[in-house]
């Protein structure tokens, strides 16, 4: 997917996002738009939106002389997740069809997103019911009956815990599954730390991007995780992220988000906020 011109104000966003976590002053939130906004209007166009992110986030973090000024917000998303699991626990296992449940809970979870917004309430959105704008379901089980390596593809942080249940599901089916999450730290999304906080490894192999890209583009990703990839029988791509720079991939791919802005629910052909199981193929 190739930037908008609405991608712009959005990145300049999460900039600011970054710098009120740490409580930066306004000279240094000026300072932050005067050298993000020239850069993001000169090489934007025509790129997926998350090309541009790392470079944008290194500025910001020197700016700002903070390593990862989404740390501390990882960390309470996280923790106010895993406050939320027994409950969660109770109506998967209720539910008619606990799969289903699962996907459209991982689904909602995408909004657990400071790319795109200031805040986000995780109680919330675990307990609300979205409408979905497109629900591959029957292609996902039937590509799922014949698949024995599963590769989910992770976004948020806080969010990474309803993915837990999904892996644990999945688990509980007979497939092997495997969680992938970024590299290294940018904006609030998953890392090495965050599935160690949730405990992801008791459910789920742990590999990483290999890259700082809030996003997969596998170019920029490592060999191995390129060869997962590859060997992968399904792969669910969580998030808006990983669907920017995925949408052009084919293969057992289903992306699974939130469309939380208007370039993305084009691209998808839903409405704006709705949720998206979507096959690649499809």
């Amino acid at each position: 997917m190739k930037a908008h011109p609405d991608c712009l104000p959005c990145m300049i966003r999460a900039s600011l996002t970054a710098a009120r976590l740490v409580g930066a002053s306004e000279r240094i939130e000026w300072t932050i738009v005067r050298e993000v906004a020239p850069l993001l209007a000169r090489s934007l166009p025509g790129r997926p939106p998350i090309d541009m992110s790392p470079e944008v986030q290194r500025r910001v973090r020197e700016i700002l002389g903070v390593e990862d000024p989404f740390a501390e917000a990882k960390r309470r998303a996280n923790r106010e997740a895993l406050s939320l699991l027994p409950r969660l626990r109770e109506e998967v296992a209720q539910a008619p069809d606990p799969l289903a449940f699962i996907l459209a809970l991982a689904a909602s979870g995408n909004a657990a997103d400071l790319g795109s917004q200031e805040d986000f309430d995780l109680e919330e959105i675990s307990s609300a019911r979205e409408p979905w704008g497109r629900f591959d379901y029957e292609l996902l089980r039937a590509q799922l009956a014949g698949a024995t390596n599963v590769l989910i593809l992770a976004d948020n942080a806080g969010e990474i815990v309803f993915d837990r249940l999904l892996a644990e599901e999945l688990t509980r089916l007979g497939k092997h599954v495997t969680v992938a999450v970024r590299g290294a730290p940018t904006l609030n999304d998953a890392t090495l730390e965050d599935a160690m906080e949730v405990d992801l490894a008791q459910v789920a192999e742990v590999i990483t991007t290999g890259s700082d890209h809030p996003g997969i583009l596998l170019s920029k990703c490592s060999q191995d995780f390129q060869r997962r990839f590859r060997d992968a029988d399904l792969i669910i791509s969580k998030g808006m992220g990983n669907f920017e720079g995925l949408s052009e991939e084919r293969g057992p791919i289903f992306f699974l988000l939130k469309a939380k802005c208007r370039p993305v629910a084009r691209e998808l052909g839903v409405r704006e906020g709705e949720l998206v199981l979507k096959a690649a193929s499809g």
